[in-house]
């Protein structure tokens, strides 16, 4: 695969993961201000961009082990750090994730308490 081919398709993958943190990142800013009608649709939303955001890290999963197992190096700690570099998104999508459900879990707290 060209160069040109990997910077347009992590171009692309940045695309869709933008789109969906910055929906993420507007849901929790709205429910930290408090500044919200309809707590139960918030949580959907939130929920269900927590499962696209699922789907990237799946891809991007998928693209690390390719790279992990492409590489040249024989050592285990080298093909991880290559991997790591070539295929940010994966640490990124898990950390992201780990952050909205607490916030899904707040919100579901909240909904049951009213």
């Amino acid at each position: 695969m060209s160069w040109v081919c990997l910077v347009k398709m992590k171009a692309k993958i940045l695309n869709v993961m933008d789109k969906i943190l910055s929906t993420i990142t507007s849901i929790i800013e709205t429910y930290e201000m408090g500044n919200f009608k309809d707590l139960h649709v918030m949580h959907r939303e939130l929920t269900s961009n927590m499962y696209y955001l699922t789907n990237e890290q799946v891809k991007a999963r998928s693209k690390w082990l390719e790279v992990y197992y492409n590489s040249k190096s024989t050592v285990n700690a080298v093909k991880e750090r290559e991997a790591d570099k070539q295929v940010p998104e994966l640490y990124l999508c898990r950390k992201i994730y780990e952050a909205a459900k607490g916030v899904a879990i707040s919100m579901s707290l909240e909904i049951k308490l009213n």
